[in-house]
């Protein structure tokens, strides 16, 4: 994120300043300078699958960028005198905008650091706390379902009394050279291993808009199951753990995060 948002304004910068020193007119320097690292992003959004509201920023940063720095030099050229306090304003109201829509994608794809979330949250330096956003939820008349389909499969859980431990959900990472390995052991309430279930594990974001396929565990030794699962990008998902044991079905559904090696 900071490499592309940051790194793409730098571009507009070198390109709008390089083409000045080449004497490029100042009107297509602010439409190259725009269109290259537009363009850039673009096509690397097509083989890295970026969301669209991440894309928006990037693209809205770096055409506001080649826009002001456009009007700046075009008034220095048109005027001996120095540079309007508006114009200032506006340079300065831009600056402290690209900061805070960088801050505003950071957290929200991969959330508030634990040594920040501790200081309003409780608790946060003591157990794992979930401050990213997956996802627009929906709101229309199906909304609830998915929070009913959780509350069932909690009350299956606690009538069944299995109890389920899942290995390698707090260390996945985008890794195109390895897939995350996961391991999940299934016991009964008498912690005996539960064998001949068949399950799936699944990530996507809250409003299911973006999904990666899910993948089905491998019966191991007595109740352990196994899987490899390749994540393309980072930040907060939801993953899905669907049990499938004999006339019994459970989804169950947790928040976990991806970083980046």
């Amino acid at each position: 994120m900071v490499i592309t948002l940051f790194g793409g304004i730098a571009l507009v910068l070198v390109l709008h300043f390089g083409l000045g020193r080449v004497g490029v007119a100042n009107y297509w320097r602010g439409v190259i300078s725009g269109a290259v690292p537009t363009f850039a992003l673009l096509g690397y959004s097509l083989f890295h699958g970026m969301e669209l509201d991440v894309l928006s920023i990037h693209v809205a940063l770096y055409l506001s960028t080649a826009t002001v720095l456009t009007m700046v030099i075009g008034v220095r050229k048109g005027s001996k005198s120095a540079i309007h306090w508006s114009i200032k304003s506006l340079i300065v109201f831009f600056l402290v905008l690209f900061v805070v829509d960088g801050i505003f994608v950071n957290v929200s794809l991969n959330g508030v650091p634990p040594s920040v979330a501790a200081w309003f949250l409780p608790n946060a330096s003591k157990k794992p706390v979930y401050t990213g956003f997956t996802g627009v939820t929906r709101h229309d008349e199906d909304a609830a379902s998915a929070e009913n389909s959780q509350l069932k499969a909690e009350d299956e859980m606690r009538r069944l009394g299995w109890k389920i431990e899942i290995d390698g959900v707090n260390h996945l990472s985008v890794n195109p050279k390895a897939a995350n390995a996961l391991r999940l052991v299934l016991l009964d309430p008498q912690g005996l291993p539960v064998n001949g279930a068949k399950i799936s594990v699944q990530l996507m974001r809250a409003d299911s808009q973006e999904a990666i396929p899910a993948i089905s565990l491998i019966p191991g030794a007595d109740g352990e199951y196994l899987g490899h699962l390749i994540v393309h990008s980072g930040g907060n998902w939801l993953m899905r753990t669907s049990i499938h044991v004999e006339q019994n079905n459970i989804q169950i559904d947790r928040d976990v995060r991806v970083s980046f090696k």
